[in-house]
């Protein structure tokens, strides 16, 4: 059976975000996930990109990685990491690099809302149980 593209989208960010259970830096992806909607939307998929390859720390790294995965899943891109994405973004003409934005804005809101629902975490990189006192 054919799936429609969210549907591809949401299963490869659900099995991706998945695997970062168990990562002892998934508080600082969790926390990174939640941002890169909005910085994507407010400085564009280049410098977003350009960003996550720049601090090169793991958890940026792995998101951008997983972005690309998502975005490979969806048929968008079949490029095969992150820094192949990010190429494949500054050498595109405008037509197709509004239309990676649109599928990566896409993507990484479909990857928060996986952090938040199966990592747990907050924007804050808290764990969401922890992060409400108990009624008195």
């Amino acid at each position: 059976m054919s799936q429609i593209r969210t549907h591809r989208i949401a299963t490869a960010a659900y099995q991706i975000v998945d695997a970062h259970q168990n990562d002892e830096n998934r508080k600082k992806y969790g926390a990174l996930a939640h941002k890169l909607p909005g910085l994507i939307l407010q400085n564009g998929l280049a410098q977003a990109s350009g960003f996550l390859i720049a601090k090169g720390n793991q958890e940026h790294t792995d998101l951008l990685n997983d972005l690309n995965q998502v975005l490979r899943a969806s048929g968008a891109i079949s490029s095969d990491n992150g820094c192949a994405l990010h190429q494949i973004v500054i050498a595109s003409e405008l037509r197709q690099n509004q239309l990676l934005t649109r599928r990566a804005l896409e993507a990484a809101s479909w990857i928060k809302r996986y952090v938040q629902g199966v990592l747990r975490i907050n924007a804050t990189g808290e764990d969401q149980d922890n992060s409400e006192e108990p009624p008195a």
